[in-house]
């Protein structure tokens, strides 16, 4: 985990379309020691393309961080396209666009917000959690994550300086 300013929480979030006709998505808040604030998984009937179900998946993450009363927020994301169209904060008419449009719609309720993209390596925790199976059609860990995903959030606070 890339260091950050100690009152910015990072959120890593990520989709899975791994199972034909469900979506998966997950996202993870840490603060700046690596501490598992939220963790939580959904997972829904659809047919998406892979930049709207990651799309999803950060919308996903911000609902959780609104609720949970985050104010300053880094969302990574291995979708350099939705990244992107975020950081330029410019929408049209497309399905694509409706999702960004309710990204930026829940981030208003945020002091700061800031995306930015990271490669897969780097968004495992997500990647994992996107693939779980929730009992019913989501479900929330509170400061810790589910024990299928430890290891990783292990891993990634030790290969950090």
């Amino acid at each position: 985990m890339e260091s950050h300013p100690p009152d910015f929480i990072k959120i890593n979030c990520d989709a899975s379309l791994r199972d034909e006709g469900w979506v998966g998505v997950g996202a993870v808040a840490r603060n700046d020691r690596g501490e598992v604030l939220f963790a939580g998984t959904r997972r829904s009937r659809g047919c998406w393309p892979p930049e709207i179900a990651e799309g999803k998946a950060i919308l996903f993450g911000l609902k959780l961080a609104r609720r949970y009363g985050l104010k300053h927020v880094i969302v990574e994301s291995d979708s350099q396209v939705t990244i992107n169209r975020l950081s330029k904060a410019v929408t049209y008419f497309s399905d694509f666009d409706s999702v960004l449009d309710d990204i930026m719609f829940v981030s208003k309720f945020l002091d700061f917000v800031s995306w930015s993209h990271v490669r897969r390596d780097g968004n495992v925790i997500a990647h994992y959690l996107a693939r779980l199976v929730p009992f019913g059609s989501e479900q929330i860990w509170e400061n810790h994550c589910p024990s299928e995903i430890a290891p990783y959030v292990l891993m990634d606070n030790l290969s950090k300086p």
